[in-house]
């Protein structure tokens, strides 16, 4: 299938898609009515059958008929049921698809707070996580391992080969769309989903021990009890006579159970691990199908066949986690009881985690890290007029150079792109002009946009030639209370963090309003003393302010450029276009604000 080359071939094929299982629901809806009658008539023929006056002429073994035809028929009914429930989760799911593509609802309701890290250099400062953020727009994971694994890619540091690398994964998994639809249809219902942190608590639990001894008396009473119902069953012995051996047997088993209780009831409560292994076993075994030809997709296949294959060792577990999950259900009580069903499946899965935990570790790692590929891939299918960067070797100095650059979290129709050069010589940009002009968010577009390179993906571009950088970012900091910590303070710590940063490894920094919290003249001398650290060392990047003070920073002898953001209009400063101009800001948009509120100055 040719890939959508723009949005409304986006839109186009997502609604094909829907128009094509709304064929395909009627038709199952028709054949499951075709069958309904079917059924109907064979109740009433049996009803007729059962009813009718004895007869001759008509054996009586014919009411089987309709009966044995109904029950045989029962799987194929289920079926239509199958096939519907599976239909209706695709079509919720081309519907979110669909409000994400035409605007209705790009954020997908996954934040990725939960993965907050303490003093990260960018994460707030560039809303990777949180409401309306990055994360946001690309958390099409099926699962908290793969949001996991997706922060992860967004957040963390990444070489240039292991970024190239992940391009190449997602541009083999972007037209993989019927993948992404198996992936949908994983575990039992649409509203299932593992939490980041279920499986890693109760992997880091270390599993009760039970003697030997332990287990052996329990499958032998068991076995025993089994023995003796068939026993009297098949009228071999008497129950009277029975009775003795089945008390003494169930008080043995009993005894057992009771003793390892503490021991198992842990295990046997552990009910959302019990719900949610279905859907990572489903996944991994999807996986496990997959013939891959990028190097990193095909090391993810192998890790879930090592040290054993994932999909055979999960479903042996599986089956006990099915008995804990029903043992206190209406139909299974008794038996459960009878037979101590979750105390044999309780040391099941002690045993099995025992063994098998460091192994699920690899496996949950490798469906994380393909999970975040595979919504970076849905994202590049979503987004086909964006671009592939080009990823420089190590070998190249420190460049950001971008071609019609915007912000990815802006809707595309509203997004004004702008072009940015930072490199050997253009060291830094140093953006003026008054708030509402665009500053911040022109930064942060440079930021995101380096975020999604390194992570693999395609930028909001028409080209950008990027080179390995840490990137460091001090644009949403504000006063906290609970910390006792004022903003200006939070900026000072922020941008030590980042000037510590550069002289390790070639650093990308965005600074929004440098010192904003103290006066023009002690903010000209610390903007002053931090420029020339950041410029000591591999490091480029922009800063912005509205203080018009700090623009003679920017020198031909520091490599520094001013460039500015303002109303193309004399007459109406706050006419902003969003566009950066070169030069310093020469016009002031305060008059204008205090017209605004009705004071004339």
């Amino acid at each position: 299938m040719p890939l959508p080359q723009d949005n409304p071939a986006l839109q186009a094929h997502y609604r094909d898609r829907q128009s094509s299982l709304n064929r395909e629901q009627q038709a199952v809806v028709a054949r499951r009515l075709r069958f309904r009658l079917f059924l109907g008539l064979c109740l009433a023929l049996t009803v007729y059958l059962g009813t009718r006056p004895p007869s001759h002429s008509v054996p009586n073994w014919l009411v089987m008929v309709p009966i044995i035809a109904m029950v045989a028929s029962i799987p194929t009914y289920l079926r239509f049921q199958s096939e519907l429930v599976r239909i209706q989760r695709l079509q919720v799911f081309h519907d979110t698809n669909l409000s994400r593509v035409d605007g209705s609802k790009p954020q997908s309701g996954l934040t990725g707070e939960e993965f907050h890290t303490p003093s990260h250099l960018y994460d707030r400062d560039l809303n990777i996580l949180g409401p309306d953020s990055l994360f946001g727009l690309l958390a099409t994971v099926r699962t908290g391992i793969g949001q996991r694994g997706l922060a992860r890619l967004l957040l963390e540091p990444a070489t240039t080969q292991q970024s190239l690398d992940r391009q190449r994964s997602i541009q083999e998994l972007t037209p993989l769309t019927t993948l992404r639809e198996q992936i949908a249809l994983l575990g039992p219902s649409r509203f299932e989903e593992i939490p980041a942190s279920l499986f890693d608590t109760w992997l880091d639990d270390p599993p009760p021990t039970f003697h030997p001894a332990v287990s052996w008396t329990l499958v032998l009473t068991s076995t025993t009890i089994i023995t003796l119902l068939l026993t009297g069953l098949f009228h071999y012995a008497t129950w009277s006579a029975l009775f003795p051996y089945l008390t003494a047997t169930f008080a043995l088993q009993t005894a057992v159970a009771l003793l390892v209780r503490r021991r198992v009831l842990p295990i046997l409560n552990a009910s959302n691990v019990a719900r949610q292994m279905q859907l990572f076993a489903d996944g991994l075994a999807l996986l496990q199908q997959q013939n891959f030809n990028a190097p990193q997709l095909r090391s993810i296949a192998q890790a879930c066949r090592e040290p054993v294959p994932a999909a055979s060792i999960l479903k042996r577990i599986q089956s006990q986690f099915v008995i804990v999950e029903q043992r206190n259900k209406e139909h299974f009580y008794v038996l459960s009881l009878l037979f101590s069903a979750g105390t044999h499946a309780a040391i099941a899965i002690a045993n099995w985690k025992r063994k098998h935990a460091p192994a699920m570790k690899q496996w949950m790692a490798a469906w994380a890290e393909f999970e975040a590929l595979n919504a970076l891939a849905n994202y590049a299918f979503e987004h086909p007029e964006d671009v592939y960067p080009t990823l420089l070797p190590d070998s190249e100095p420190p460049t950001f150079q971008a071609i019609a650059l915007g912000h990815p979290l802006l809707p595309a129709e509203v997004c004004i792109r702008n072009n940015v050069a930072l490199d050997n010589n253009t060291r830094f940009y140093l953006i003026s002009g008054s708030n509402m002009a665009g500053k911040s968010t022109l930064l942060r577009a440079i930021g995101l946009n380096a975020v999604l390179a390194y992570a693999g993906a395609p930028v909001r571009a028409t080209s950008l030639r990027i080179s390995t950088l840490a990137i460091g970012a001090s644009l949403a900091l504000t006063d906290s209370l609970a910390e006792g910590k004022s903003k200006f303070l939070a900026e000072v710590q922020r941008l030590y963090a980042i000037l510590a940063a550069c002289q390790h490894t070639p650093t990308l920094f965005l600074v929004d309003e440098l010192f904003s919290g103290t006066n023009s003249h002690d903010r000209c001398i610390a903007a002053e003393a931090v420029l020339r650290l950041l410029l000591q060392h591999q490091a480029i990047g922009a800063l912005s302010t509205h203080d018009l003070a700090l623009t003679v920073l920017a020198t031909p002898e520091n490599h520094g450029v001013n460039v500015h953001m303002a109303s193309p209009d004399p007459d109406d400063p706050l006419a902003f276009d969003f566009r950066l101009k070169p030069g310093v800001n020469p016009s002031s948009n305060a008059l204008a604000i205090i017209r605004m509120m009705g004071i004339e100055a």
